[in-house]
C-alpha cells in the first residue's frame, strides 16, 4: 500500500502558504528547474564545488543530520556533509525520479518513494520522503526534509 501521508503533508504545507505568495507560473517553473538541477548535480552526484552556483551565501539548512547537533547551519555544514564521498559523473537525470515535484511561489517540493521491510515481520512496505526548498533571487535560500535524525 502506498503511504501518501508525507506527500499530503508536504503538499498541504505548500498549499497553505500559496495564497500569501505572488504566483508566476514561469518563475515557478524556473525555481523547480533550479532546485532539480541543484539536487541532481550537488546532492545526488556529489559535486559540492557547484554549491555556490545554486545556493545563496545566507543559505539555511534545517536537516538535523546535516547540522550534526548544531541549532542551525548553512552552506559550510551542507558542503561538509555532502562532500564526504567522492563525486560521481553528473548525469542528465536524477538517479531516482521524484514521484511528485511542484513549485508554489518561492517553494519547491520534491517527494520520493522508497521501499523497506518491517524489521520484525519482514513485510515489505513503501514510504514517502520529501524535500522543501525556498528559492529567492535565483538561489536556493533554505531547505527542509522529512528525514529522521540518524543516531
Amino acid at each position: 500500500m502506498r503511504n501518501s501521508k508525507w506527500l499530503g503533508f508536504a503538499a498541504g504545507c505548500a498549499m497553505s502558504i500559496a495564497p500569501l505568495l505572488a504566483q508566476d507560473p514561469a518563475q515557478e517553473a524556473k525555481n523547480q528547474k533550479l532546485v532539480t538541477d541543484w539536487y541532481r548535480e550537488v546532492i545526488a552526484y556529489g559535486h559540492v564545488e557547484l554549491a555556490p552556483k545554486y545556493m545563496a551565501a545566507s543559505y539555511i539548512e534545517h536537516d538535523p543530520n546535516i547540522l550534526a547537533g548544531k541549532a542551525s547551519g548553512g552552506t559550510k555544514e551542507f558542503v561538509a556533509f555532502h562532500g564526504k564521498n567522492p563525486p560521481k559523473p553528473i548525469q542528465a537525470s536524477l538517479p531516482a525520479k521524484p514521484v511528485a515535484a511542484f513549485a508554489k511561489g518561492d517553494y519547491v517540493v520534491l517527494s520520493w518513494e522508497h521501499d523497506d521491510k518491517d524489521p520484525k515481520s519482514g513485510t515489505p512496505y513503501k514510504y514517502i520522503t520529501y524535500d522543501i526548498t525556498r528559492v529567492k533571487d535565483g538561489k536556493v535560500q533554505e531547505h527542509w526534509d522529512s528525514l529522521k535524525k540518524k543516531e
